[in-house]
């Protein structure tokens, strides 16, 4: 049995692009990828990052984050 532990480090805004897509970032804005940036499920505008070898990543191939008040996914 393995665990491991993430830790949260806060990614300023103007800059998430660019860590997630660091070669892309110049071709799409925040806004085109997720409106205003508050959780469609409860209003909430803080997101984690989910970890690139999290599942729903692999799977998925994209950046997904998870509003961190009720949970809901979305990718970047």
């Amino acid at each position: 049995m393995r665990f491991f532990q993430s830790v949260l480090k806060e990614i300023p805004s103007d800059k998430i692009l660019k860590h997630c897509y660091p070669t892309n970032h110049k071709k799409m804005s925040l806004e085109d990828r997720i409106g205003d940036g508050k959780c469609i499920e409860c209003d909430c505008d803080s997101w984690i990052l989910l970890a690139k070898e999290s599942a729903i990543v692999v799977q998925g191939g994209k950046d997904y984050c998870e509003c961190m008040n009720c949970g809901h996914t979305i990718h970047l």
